[in-house]
């Protein structure tokens, strides 16, 4: 049983929204599906946060982003001006600054020798920066046609559900199909070892934080969209339940390993234990707290389990 549950990590986050979904039903007097289908929605922009944050984790050498909500914000801000000449242009746009993003976390992380942690917070503070300078210039609201287009629903799944879980098989197909998956994973388990085996680390690295910051741009210009525009903070709500995600979905604190289907779950059971506690009607303070209290087990767990596998 143990054996199982360590392979397949995305149990744990399956049976965690599964208890919160049954939670929810007894607290609000009534079982229903569209509670799952609306926190899979909402979860959207956390989930693709987490996804990035997989990715960087998983390059090892204890590799965090801390530098997520301020690129999220910025690629909004971008998105949104952009998107009042061409709505592709506004997407592409914003993708790409979070890709650039991460290509400086990258080269800070790996030609400076700066910790990841450090890095990423630092480089965060100065593109909050940039966003304050270039905001009051800037148009904050999304193109009408595309906050129509994800804002559709099929069946049940709204149309960000059905990007996200696009995106999350395509970084699935990259990360356990492709030849740079293999190395990312053996570089986050030994750097050393994986440069001896000929594997170029430092090209590795530098990708794992692009790609985490492609998709944090892409979150960016998602939530934009949703929210009806840009502002200065709105990263900040979705940081936190990105960083529990990640972590109980199976990705390895200590690197080289991920699990994309657990990450995704565990930014469903993030979202629905906000339901739950909203439907409680517990302040946000304790609903903070309580957050705050979750993601430390879940560090604390993940770190533990990492210590013994050594």
């Amino acid at each position: 049983m143990k054996k199982i549950m360590t392979k397949y990590a995305f149990i744990w986050p399956l049976l965690g929204s599964i208890f919160l979904w049954i939670a929810i039903s007894a607290v609000s007097g009534k079982f229903s599906v569209a509670q799952v289908f609306s926190s899979a929605k909402l979860c959207s922009f956390a989930l693709l946060l987490a996804l990035g944050q997989m990715v960087v984790v998983t390059s090892g050498e204890g590799a965090i982003d801390l530098s997520q909500q301020y690129i999220l914000t910025l690629a909004a801000y971008i998105s949104c001006d952009l998107m009042q000449y061409n709505v592709l242009l506004g997407i592409v746009a914003a993708v790409a600054v979070g890709a650039l993003c991460g290509l400086v976390n990258g080269l800070i992380n790996i030609y400076l020798k700066v910790p990841a942690m450090v890095t990423t917070l630092a480089t965060g503070y100065i593109i909050f920066t940039i966003v304050l300078v270039l905001a009051p210039g800037m148009k904050t609201l999304p193109d009408a046609g595309f906050v129509d287009f994800i804002n559709l629903h099929a069946g049940g799944f709204s149309m960000l559900t059905v990007i996200c879980i696009l995106v999350a098989v395509l970084l699935a197909l990259l990360l356990y199909k492709t030849k740079y998956g293999k190395q990312l994973h053996a570089v986050g388990q030994k750097r050393v070892a994986a440069g001896y085996a000929g594997i170029n680390v430092k090209r590795v690295v530098i990708l794992a934080f692009v790609l985490g910051g492609a998709l944090c741009g892409l979150s960016g210009t998602l939530c934009g969209a949703f929210n009806g525009g840009a502002f200065q903070d709105m990263g900040t709500t979705y940081f936190l339940p990105s960083i529990a995600a990640a972590f109980v979905g199976g990705t390895a604190a200590s690197g080289g390993k991920s699990n994309v289907a657990g990450v995704c779950l565990g930014a469903l059971m993030m979202y629905l234990l906000t339901t739950f506690l909203n439907a409680a009607s517990l302040s946000v303070g304790m609903q903070r707290l309580i957050q705050g209290a979750v993601l430390v087990l879940i560090l604390v767990a993940s770190v533990s389990s990492d210590a013994k596998k050594s």
